[in-house]
Protein backbone atom coordinates (compact mmCIF):
# COMPACT_ATOMS: atom_id res chain seq x y z
CA UNK A 1 0.00 0.00 0.00
CA UNK A 2 1.70 3.42 -0.85
CA UNK A 3 2.35 6.25 1.51
CA UNK A 4 -0.12 8.63 -0.81
CA UNK A 5 -3.17 6.35 -0.32
CA UNK A 6 -2.55 5.14 3.42
CA UNK A 7 -2.47 9.26 3.70
CA UNK A 8 -5.13 9.56 2.01
CA UNK A 9 -7.31 6.92 4.27
CA UNK A 10 -5.87 8.10 7.50
CA UNK A 11 -7.61 11.61 6.52
CA UNK A 12 -11.36 10.33 5.81
CA UNK A 13 -11.47 8.45 8.44
CA UNK A 14 -10.84 11.42 10.56
CA UNK A 15 -13.06 13.13 8.53
CA UNK A 16 -15.83 10.82 10.09
CA UNK A 17 -16.10 8.85 6.54
CA UNK A 18 -15.80 4.87 6.21
CA UNK A 19 -13.01 4.53 3.39
CA UNK A 20 -14.83 1.35 2.00
CA UNK A 21 -17.68 3.34 1.57
CA UNK A 22 -16.18 5.71 -0.78
CA UNK A 23 -14.25 2.98 -2.40
CA UNK A 24 -17.67 1.52 -3.08
CA UNK A 25 -19.23 4.50 -4.36
CA UNK A 26 -22.17 5.12 -2.10
CA UNK A 27 -20.79 8.29 -0.67
CA UNK A 28 -24.11 10.45 -0.68
CA UNK A 29 -24.46 14.02 -1.89
CA UNK A 30 -25.18 15.68 1.22
CA UNK A 31 -21.63 13.83 2.57
CA UNK A 32 -19.53 15.00 -0.30
CA UNK A 33 -21.00 18.60 0.01
CA UNK A 34 -19.94 18.25 4.12
CA UNK A 35 -16.57 17.08 3.27
CA UNK A 36 -15.83 20.00 0.55
CA UNK A 37 -17.43 22.99 2.88
CA UNK A 38 -15.17 22.07 5.79
CA UNK A 39 -11.76 23.35 6.42
CA UNK A 40 -10.08 20.12 5.03
CA UNK A 41 -11.76 20.56 1.79
CA UNK A 42 -8.59 20.72 -0.65
CA UNK A 43 -6.78 17.94 1.49
CA UNK A 44 -9.99 15.74 1.18
CA UNK A 45 -10.37 16.32 -2.36
CA UNK A 46 -7.10 14.94 -3.37
CA UNK A 47 -7.75 12.43 -0.59
CA UNK A 48 -10.68 11.45 -2.90
CA UNK A 49 -9.15 11.07 -5.68
CA UNK A 50 -6.38 8.56 -4.11
CA UNK A 51 -9.03 6.52 -3.27
CA UNK A 52 -12.35 7.03 -5.32
CA UNK A 53 -13.96 5.04 -7.93
CA UNK A 54 -15.71 6.15 -10.99
CA UNK A 55 -18.65 7.11 -8.71
CA UNK A 56 -16.61 9.76 -7.04
CA UNK A 57 -15.23 10.72 -10.62
CA UNK A 58 -18.91 11.40 -11.69
CA UNK A 59 -19.71 13.33 -8.68
CA UNK A 60 -16.38 15.84 -8.27
CA UNK A 61 -16.48 17.04 -12.07
CA UNK A 62 -19.68 19.01 -11.73
CA UNK A 63 -18.23 20.42 -8.55
CA UNK A 64 -14.89 21.28 -10.28
CA UNK A 65 -16.53 23.19 -12.80
CA UNK A 66 -18.72 25.58 -10.19
CA UNK A 67 -15.79 26.24 -7.94
CA UNK A 68 -13.32 28.56 -8.09
CA UNK A 69 -10.03 28.87 -5.95
CA UNK A 70 -7.73 26.59 -3.82
CA UNK A 71 -10.67 24.03 -3.81
CA UNK A 72 -11.00 24.25 -8.00
CA UNK A 73 -7.03 23.25 -8.49
CA UNK A 74 -7.20 20.48 -6.06
CA UNK A 75 -10.85 18.88 -7.58
CA UNK A 76 -8.44 19.54 -11.01
CA UNK A 77 -5.69 17.64 -9.27
CA UNK A 78 -7.97 14.81 -7.77
CA UNK A 79 -9.24 14.13 -11.52
CA UNK A 80 -6.25 13.82 -12.96
CA UNK A 81 -5.39 11.21 -10.49
CA UNK A 82 -8.36 9.33 -10.96
CA UNK A 83 -7.53 9.45 -14.77
CA UNK A 84 -3.89 7.87 -13.51
CA UNK A 85 -5.14 5.24 -11.63
CA UNK A 86 -7.20 4.46 -15.20
CA UNK A 87 -11.09 5.43 -13.15
CA UNK A 88 -13.24 6.96 -16.60
CA UNK A 89 -13.72 10.64 -15.54
CA UNK A 90 -16.72 12.39 -17.16
CA UNK A 91 -15.88 14.92 -19.72
CA UNK A 92 -15.62 18.81 -18.21
CA UNK A 93 -17.80 21.07 -20.86
CA UNK A 94 -15.68 24.37 -20.70
CA UNK A 95 -17.48 26.55 -17.97
CA UNK A 96 -19.32 29.44 -19.66
CA UNK A 97 -17.70 32.54 -18.79
CA UNK A 98 -19.89 34.74 -16.65
CA UNK A 99 -21.94 36.79 -17.89
CA UNK A 100 -21.93 40.85 -17.00
CA UNK A 101 -25.23 42.71 -17.45
CA UNK A 102 -23.94 45.42 -20.27
CA UNK A 103 -26.34 47.74 -18.71
CA UNK A 104 -24.25 47.72 -15.59
CA UNK A 105 -21.35 49.23 -16.81
CA UNK A 106 -23.07 52.27 -17.87
CA UNK A 107 -23.02 56.06 -16.89
CA UNK A 108 -24.94 59.22 -17.01
CA UNK A 109 -23.80 62.77 -16.81
CA UNK A 110 -26.44 66.01 -17.53
CA UNK A 111 -25.66 69.29 -17.56
CA UNK A 112 -28.14 72.82 -16.99
CA UNK A 113 -29.79 74.36 -19.69
CA UNK A 114 -28.05 77.09 -21.19
CA UNK A 115 -30.20 80.41 -22.79
CA UNK A 116 -30.39 78.82 -26.16
CA UNK A 117 -32.54 76.19 -24.48
CA UNK A 118 -29.41 73.59 -24.60
CA UNK A 119 -28.63 70.92 -22.27
CA UNK A 120 -25.57 68.50 -22.93
CA UNK A 121 -26.43 64.86 -21.91
CA UNK A 122 -23.14 61.93 -21.74
CA UNK A 123 -24.13 58.22 -21.07
CA UNK A 124 -20.95 56.64 -20.73
CA UNK A 125 -20.28 52.49 -20.75
CA UNK A 126 -16.80 51.06 -19.90
CA UNK A 127 -15.47 48.33 -22.33
CA UNK A 128 -14.36 45.32 -21.17
CA UNK A 129 -10.50 45.21 -22.73
CA UNK A 130 -10.36 49.08 -21.35
CA UNK A 131 -11.85 52.21 -22.62
CA UNK A 132 -14.87 53.75 -22.36
CA UNK A 133 -17.40 54.82 -24.61
CA UNK A 134 -18.87 58.15 -24.66
CA UNK A 135 -21.96 59.04 -26.21
CA UNK A 136 -22.37 62.88 -26.17
CA UNK A 137 -25.79 64.42 -27.36
CA UNK A 138 -27.27 67.94 -27.41
CA UNK A 139 -30.19 67.92 -26.78
CA UNK A 140 -32.56 71.30 -27.34
CA UNK A 141 -36.07 72.35 -25.70
CA UNK A 142 -38.14 72.14 -27.74
CA UNK A 143 -36.66 71.23 -30.64
CA UNK A 144 -35.32 67.77 -29.85
CA UNK A 145 -31.91 66.29 -30.50
CA UNK A 146 -29.46 68.44 -32.49
CA UNK A 147 -26.51 66.40 -32.49
CA UNK A 148 -25.50 62.99 -31.17
CA UNK A 149 -21.90 61.13 -31.33
CA UNK A 150 -20.30 57.85 -29.84
CA UNK A 151 -16.45 57.82 -29.53
CA UNK A 152 -14.07 55.75 -27.53
CA UNK A 153 -11.67 57.63 -24.86
CA UNK A 154 -9.88 56.58 -21.47
CA UNK A 155 -11.51 56.94 -18.19
CA UNK A 156 -8.34 59.83 -17.65
CA UNK A 157 -9.91 61.66 -20.39
CA UNK A 158 -13.37 61.65 -19.94
CA UNK A 159 -12.61 63.06 -16.35
CA UNK A 160 -10.41 65.71 -17.88
CA UNK A 161 -12.72 66.69 -20.69
CA UNK A 162 -15.20 67.23 -17.65
CA UNK A 163 -12.70 69.15 -16.01
CA UNK A 164 -12.65 71.76 -19.23
CA UNK A 165 -15.92 72.10 -20.24
CA UNK A 166 -16.39 73.59 -16.63
CA UNK A 167 -13.29 75.44 -16.28
CA UNK A 168 -13.73 76.93 -20.08
CA UNK A 169 -17.10 77.29 -19.93
CA UNK A 170 -18.52 76.93 -16.91
CA UNK A 171 -20.74 73.63 -18.19
CA UNK A 172 -20.69 71.42 -14.95
CA UNK A 173 -21.86 68.04 -16.08
CA UNK A 174 -23.24 66.27 -13.10
CA UNK A 175 -24.43 62.23 -12.16
CA UNK A 176 -27.76 61.15 -13.47
CA UNK A 177 -29.77 58.20 -13.28
CA UNK A 178 -28.45 57.15 -16.88
CA UNK A 179 -31.93 55.28 -17.82
CA UNK A 180 -33.65 58.20 -17.00
CA UNK A 181 -30.96 60.18 -19.42
CA UNK A 182 -31.58 57.83 -22.04
CA UNK A 183 -35.28 57.90 -22.17
CA UNK A 184 -34.98 61.92 -22.55
CA UNK A 185 -32.63 61.36 -25.29
CA UNK A 186 -34.98 58.66 -27.17
CA UNK A 187 -37.88 61.41 -26.63
CA UNK A 188 -35.47 63.91 -27.83
CA UNK A 189 -34.90 61.40 -30.88
CA UNK A 190 -38.26 61.39 -31.86
CA UNK A 191 -39.37 65.15 -31.17
CA UNK A 192 -36.64 65.96 -33.64
CA UNK A 193 -38.34 64.28 -36.68
CA UNK A 194 -36.32 62.05 -38.93
CA UNK A 195 -32.86 63.05 -38.09
CA UNK A 196 -29.96 61.99 -39.91
CA UNK A 197 -27.19 60.13 -39.15
CA UNK A 198 -25.73 62.71 -37.18
CA UNK A 199 -28.71 62.96 -35.29
CA UNK A 200 -30.10 59.48 -34.61
CA UNK A 201 -29.58 57.87 -31.26
CA UNK A 202 -31.47 54.71 -32.14
CA UNK A 203 -28.83 53.94 -34.77
CA UNK A 204 -26.02 54.30 -32.22
CA UNK A 205 -28.09 53.10 -28.85
CA UNK A 206 -27.82 49.49 -28.98
CA UNK A 207 -23.82 49.67 -28.18
CA UNK A 208 -24.67 51.04 -25.04
CA UNK A 209 -28.08 49.11 -23.86
CA UNK A 210 -30.21 46.65 -25.15
CA UNK A 211 -32.97 47.64 -22.12
CA UNK A 212 -36.32 49.11 -23.62
CA UNK A 213 -36.57 52.70 -23.03
CA UNK A 214 -38.14 54.29 -20.12
CA UNK A 215 -40.79 56.78 -20.05
CA UNK A 216 -39.48 60.20 -20.07
CA UNK A 217 -39.79 62.13 -16.91
CA UNK A 218 -37.93 65.41 -15.97
CA UNK A 219 -34.91 65.03 -13.54
CA UNK A 220 -35.49 65.33 -9.84
CA UNK A 221 -32.47 65.36 -7.16
CA UNK A 222 -33.27 63.67 -4.12
CA UNK A 223 -32.18 66.37 -1.92
CA UNK A 224 -35.00 68.75 -2.72
CA UNK A 225 -38.08 68.44 -0.77
CA UNK A 226 -41.88 69.87 -1.79
CA UNK A 227 -42.47 73.29 -0.12
CA UNK A 228 -45.77 73.76 1.55
CA UNK A 229 -47.34 77.00 0.72
CA UNK A 230 -45.49 79.50 2.55
CA UNK A 231 -42.37 78.64 1.71
CA UNK A 232 -43.61 78.27 -2.15
CA UNK A 233 -44.54 82.34 -1.86
CA UNK A 234 -41.14 83.06 -0.27
CA UNK A 235 -39.44 81.17 -2.77
CA UNK A 236 -41.75 82.71 -5.89
CA UNK A 237 -40.51 85.88 -4.40
CA UNK A 238 -37.05 85.55 -4.13
CA UNK A 239 -36.89 83.91 -7.61
CA UNK A 240 -34.33 86.55 -8.97
CA UNK A 241 -31.58 85.56 -6.61
CA UNK A 242 -31.34 83.00 -9.17
CA UNK A 243 -29.64 85.65 -12.00
CA UNK A 244 -26.54 85.16 -9.92
CA UNK A 245 -26.18 81.27 -10.60
CA UNK A 246 -23.95 81.25 -13.14
CA UNK A 247 -26.55 78.37 -14.95
CA UNK A 248 -28.42 81.52 -15.38
CA UNK A 249 -26.33 84.01 -16.88
CA UNK A 250 -26.92 82.99 -20.33
CA UNK A 251 -30.48 83.28 -20.35
CA UNK A 252 -30.89 86.72 -21.56
CA UNK A 253 -33.50 86.60 -24.84
CA UNK A 254 -31.39 86.76 -28.01
CA UNK A 255 -31.60 90.15 -29.96
CA UNK A 256 -32.96 88.56 -32.83
CA UNK A 257 -36.11 87.89 -30.24
CA UNK A 258 -35.90 90.91 -28.26
CA UNK A 259 -35.80 93.59 -31.60
CA UNK A 260 -40.15 92.76 -32.20
CA UNK A 261 -39.98 93.72 -28.20
CA UNK A 262 -37.80 96.38 -28.73
CA UNK A 263 -39.93 98.12 -31.68
CA UNK A 264 -43.18 98.14 -29.93
CA UNK A 265 -41.47 100.02 -26.62
CA UNK A 266 -40.67 102.87 -29.02
CA UNK A 267 -43.70 103.43 -30.76
CA UNK A 268 -45.12 103.48 -27.60
CA UNK A 269 -42.01 105.40 -26.22
CA UNK A 270 -42.57 107.82 -29.32
CA UNK A 271 -46.13 108.03 -29.88
CA UNK A 272 -47.84 111.18 -31.29
CA UNK A 273 -50.56 110.86 -28.97
CA UNK A 274 -50.42 113.09 -25.70
CA UNK A 275 -50.27 110.41 -23.21
CA UNK A 276 -49.43 110.95 -19.22
CA UNK A 277 -46.98 109.66 -18.18
CA UNK A 278 -48.81 106.57 -16.11
CA UNK A 279 -50.36 106.03 -19.16
CA UNK A 280 -47.43 105.28 -21.07
CA UNK A 281 -45.79 103.50 -18.37
CA UNK A 282 -48.91 100.88 -18.29
CA UNK A 283 -48.50 100.41 -21.97
CA UNK A 284 -44.79 100.23 -21.52
CA UNK A 285 -45.59 97.67 -18.81
CA UNK A 286 -48.43 95.66 -21.08
CA UNK A 287 -45.67 95.13 -23.77
CA UNK A 288 -43.22 93.52 -21.02
CA UNK A 289 -45.71 91.38 -20.11
CA UNK A 290 -46.92 89.95 -23.56
CA UNK A 291 -43.00 89.64 -24.59
CA UNK A 292 -42.58 87.62 -20.65
CA UNK A 293 -44.95 85.20 -22.64
CA UNK A 294 -43.36 85.10 -25.85
CA UNK A 295 -40.60 84.60 -24.76
CA UNK A 296 -40.70 82.68 -22.05
CA UNK A 297 -43.69 79.81 -23.60
CA UNK A 298 -44.91 78.32 -20.32
CA UNK A 299 -44.00 74.07 -21.70
CA UNK A 300 -40.74 74.60 -22.86
CA UNK A 301 -39.84 77.03 -19.78
CA UNK A 302 -40.71 74.54 -17.24
CA UNK A 303 -38.90 72.01 -18.52
CA UNK A 304 -35.56 73.72 -18.48
CA UNK A 305 -36.45 75.45 -15.00
CA UNK A 306 -36.58 71.37 -13.43
CA UNK A 307 -33.67 70.26 -15.81
CA UNK A 308 -31.41 73.09 -14.64
CA UNK A 309 -32.50 72.95 -10.71
CA UNK A 310 -31.45 68.85 -10.52
CA UNK A 311 -27.91 70.64 -11.32
CA UNK A 312 -28.24 73.11 -8.86
CA UNK A 313 -29.31 70.61 -6.15
CA UNK A 314 -26.21 67.86 -7.06
CA UNK A 315 -23.77 71.06 -6.81
CA UNK A 316 -24.77 71.72 -3.73
CA UNK A 317 -27.70 74.84 -4.37
CA UNK A 318 -30.14 73.72 -2.71
CA UNK A 319 -31.56 77.02 -2.24
CA UNK A 320 -31.55 77.76 -5.77
CA UNK A 321 -32.88 74.75 -7.04
CA UNK A 322 -36.06 74.85 -4.67
CA UNK A 323 -36.37 78.79 -6.12
CA UNK A 324 -36.16 76.72 -9.77
CA UNK A 325 -38.56 74.33 -8.92
CA UNK A 326 -40.87 77.30 -7.49
CA UNK A 327 -40.75 79.33 -10.46
CA UNK A 328 -41.88 75.99 -12.76
CA UNK A 329 -44.43 75.36 -10.39
CA UNK A 330 -46.27 78.60 -10.21
CA UNK A 331 -45.67 78.79 -14.08
CA UNK A 332 -47.66 75.49 -14.61
CA UNK A 333 -50.49 76.47 -12.08
CA UNK A 334 -51.16 79.69 -14.08
CA UNK A 335 -49.34 78.97 -18.19
CA UNK A 336 -50.53 82.47 -19.07
CA UNK A 337 -48.68 84.49 -16.04
CA UNK A 338 -45.30 84.24 -16.72
CA UNK A 339 -44.96 87.89 -16.27
CA UNK A 340 -46.36 87.13 -12.53
CA UNK A 341 -43.28 84.60 -11.80
CA UNK A 342 -40.60 87.46 -10.74
CA UNK A 343 -37.35 85.41 -12.20
CA UNK A 344 -38.86 85.49 -15.81
CA UNK A 345 -40.10 89.07 -15.31
CA UNK A 346 -36.81 90.28 -14.35
CA UNK A 347 -35.13 88.59 -17.05
CA UNK A 348 -37.18 90.39 -19.53
CA UNK A 349 -36.88 93.84 -17.89
CA UNK A 350 -33.22 93.42 -17.15
CA UNK A 351 -32.69 92.44 -20.73
CA UNK A 352 -34.56 94.89 -22.46
CA UNK A 353 -32.94 97.65 -20.41
CA UNK A 354 -30.07 96.37 -21.16
CA UNK A 355 -30.57 96.29 -25.13
CA UNK A 356 -31.92 100.06 -24.67
CA UNK A 357 -28.70 101.36 -22.77
CA UNK A 358 -26.65 99.94 -25.06
CA UNK A 359 -28.67 101.49 -28.43
CA UNK A 360 -28.17 104.65 -26.49
CA UNK A 361 -24.53 104.21 -26.12
CA UNK A 362 -24.02 103.33 -29.56
CA UNK A 363 -25.30 106.35 -30.43
CA UNK A 364 -23.43 109.48 -28.19
CA UNK A 365 -21.07 107.59 -29.20
CA UNK A 366 -21.78 107.98 -33.06
CA UNK A 367 -22.97 111.76 -32.40
CA UNK A 368 -19.90 112.16 -30.31
CA UNK A 369 -17.71 111.31 -33.69
CA UNK A 370 -19.48 113.84 -36.03
CA UNK A 371 -19.13 117.12 -37.10
CA UNK A 372 -22.19 118.01 -37.49
CA UNK A 373 -24.20 119.15 -34.14
CA UNK A 374 -27.94 119.47 -33.77
CA UNK A 375 -28.93 122.91 -32.23
CA UNK A 376 -29.59 121.56 -29.06
CA UNK A 377 -26.09 119.86 -28.85
CA UNK A 378 -24.51 123.07 -30.02
CA UNK A 379 -25.92 125.07 -26.69
CA UNK A 380 -24.93 121.72 -24.59
CA UNK A 381 -21.58 121.40 -25.61
CA UNK A 382 -18.92 122.07 -23.98
CA UNK A 383 -17.47 125.92 -24.15
CA UNK A 384 -20.65 126.89 -26.24
CA UNK A 385 -22.46 129.94 -24.39
CA UNK A 386 -26.21 130.95 -24.96
CA UNK A 387 -26.52 134.51 -26.57
CA UNK A 388 -26.93 136.95 -24.05
CA UNK A 389 -29.25 139.65 -24.44
CA UNK A 390 -28.44 143.00 -26.38
CA UNK A 391 -28.45 145.70 -23.42
CA UNK A 392 -31.06 148.04 -25.16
Amino acid sequence: MSTRRDAALALLQRLGLDPATVEAGSLTDDALRALLDGPDAAAAAEALGEIGGAAVAQALVPVEITTTGALRKALRRALFRLEQRGIPVPERAPAPPPVRPLDLDVEGFVSAFDGRGDRLIWLTRSQPGGGTLVLDAIVHEPDGLSEVRLVEMSRRDVRRTRERLQEGTGLRLVPADWRALDALVVEAHHRAGAPDRQRDYLRLRPRLTSEPPHAPAELRSSRVTSPDDDEQAALLASGTELLSEPELRTWWPSREAADPILDEMRTVRDSPLVLGHAQTEERLRAVLARATATLFPAATTIRRLEGTAYVLAETGRVPAARRALAAAAALRARPDAADEVPLLAALVQQSIGAFFATEEAHRQDERRDSLVLTPGEALTAPGSSRPGRTPG
